[in-house]
């Protein structure tokens, strides 16, 4: 920075010597040679006149003119004498005390310390082991810097993962819940609030607070049904409070979010502790199995020719109705496409495919990548499936272009 202070000195320095030494001194000699050589062609006018080179009416326009000219110059010549330049030690007195006076503004209304944080960051970013100190005292000075923007939502929230990131989760906490509030007090998203509330939930447990905890990540699941991270969470405390049926609801609803072909083993094993646990008090819990739709689309051979914007929309609602029960919006990236549907993709809260008995299934590209159905689109007949027969279906499902 003072790098950059002292060049802008010199560049006022600069400045001031060209206008000092060019520009004015130019502008003095030019008006100075036009008195002189009007002043000529006065003497010569008059000459010329005397001689008889010139009758009286020429020689009075002439003249006439010529004075006229001699006065503007020697009114110019004047003025620019009333300006005479700076002295050079009021001149340099000025440039110091305008770069002192720049540096304090910059210090006390500038950026002086978010450059001061980003160098931080830099030397953090560049350091093969930093300290503790200096990881701290970054952060410290990001706080610092926040307080005096406290509506930066995306800032506030940075600060907070990278303190979570660094284990400082009683740091953490305070800045998650001033973020929390800015969602609430702005336009509301419940997934963003739920993503919120998750890692407050994460801060709490840190600190040894389960039972604040699992309140926000119960809070969090109202907002966003399928948010992983409170799922787990959930399942975890509510088994360590020996709350195993409200446990295993938990994982199974985070391991009905999974694909079909994942790795679900980790939580069938919570599950299967949790059944062990109710076991032992007498009680055969089993949870009840989501439906699912395994889906194989086949698009047309002119699938590559569509346009970077189209997307394949499938869905399934209740047969005889518009609105779909559940629905997933995905690129096209195949001819042949695989997909599951199930609660995961309920369009509202009180949707998906539980307890339901028979559905409509079917898909549809969209060529400009919109919900809404347009002249144009491929798609394919809608299949009823009946649900009651078992949790999980197998269908395949051709789109036809029109």
């Amino acid at each position: 920075m003072m790098v950059f202070v002292l060049m802008i000195l010199t560049a006022w320095l600069f400045v001031l010597l060209a206008v000092r030494t060019g520009r004015s001194s130019r502008a003095r000699d030019s008006v100075s040679e036009s008195i002189a050589i009007h002043r000529e062609r006065l003497t010569q006018l008059e000459d010329d006149f005397r001689q008889g080179q010139l009758d009286l009416a020429d020689y009075q326009q002439f003249k006439a003119e010529t004075e006229r000219a001699l006065l503007d110059d020697t009114r110019k010549e004047a003025r620019g004498e009333d300006r005479r330049p700076l002295p050079w030690p009021l001149a340099l007195a000025a440039l110091v005390i305008i770069g002192a006076a720049s540096w304090l503004l910059y210090q006390q209304w500038g950026a002086s310390d978010a450059v001061e944080v980003r160098r931080g960051f830099v030397e953090l970013a560049t350091s093969e082991q930093p300290t503790q100190a200096e990881l701290d005292a970054t952060l410290d000075g990001y706080q610092a810097l926040l307080q005096r923007h406290p509506d930066d939502l995306q800032g506030w929230f940075r600060l907070a993962n990278m303190q979570m990131e660094l284990g400082r989760y009683a740091d953490a906490q305070p800045n998650l819940e001033r973020v929390l509030r800015l969602l609430r007090d702005g336009g509301r998203n419940a997934e963003d609030e739920a993503t919120i509330l998750s890692y407050l939930g994460q801060s709490l447990w840190a600190q040894e607070q389960p039972d604040a905890a699992l309140a926000r990540f119960e809070e969090a699941l109202q907002f966003d049904a399928q948010n992983n991270l409170a799922l787990g969470f959930a399942g975890r405390l509510t088994f360590e409070n020996g709350q195993y049926r409200r446990s295993i609801d938990y994982w199974q609803r985070l391991k009905n979010l999974t694909s079909a072909d994942a790795d679900t083993r980790l939580i069938d094993e919570f599950i299967r502790r949790a059944q062990l646990a109710l076991a032992e008090q007498g009680i055969d819990y089993q949870p009840e199995q989501q439906a699912r739709l395994q889906l194989d689309i086949q698009l047309p051979s002119a699938w590559e020719g569509l346009p970077d914007e189209a997307a394949l929309f499938v869905y399934a609602r209740r047969p005889g109705e518009r609105m779909p029960l559940v629905a997933k919006r995905v690129p096209v990236t195949a001819q042949t496409m695989r997909l599951t549907l199930s609660d995961a993709d309920a369009m509202t809260a009180n949707g998906g495919l539980a307890g339901q008995s028979e559905v409509e299934v079917s898909a549809r590209v969209s060529f400009s990548g919109v919900a809404q159905s347009a002249p144009g689109d491929w798609t394919a007949e809608p299949q009823r499936v009946d649900l009651s027969e078992k949790a999980q279906q197998q269908l395949r499902l051709q789109l036809r272009q029109p």
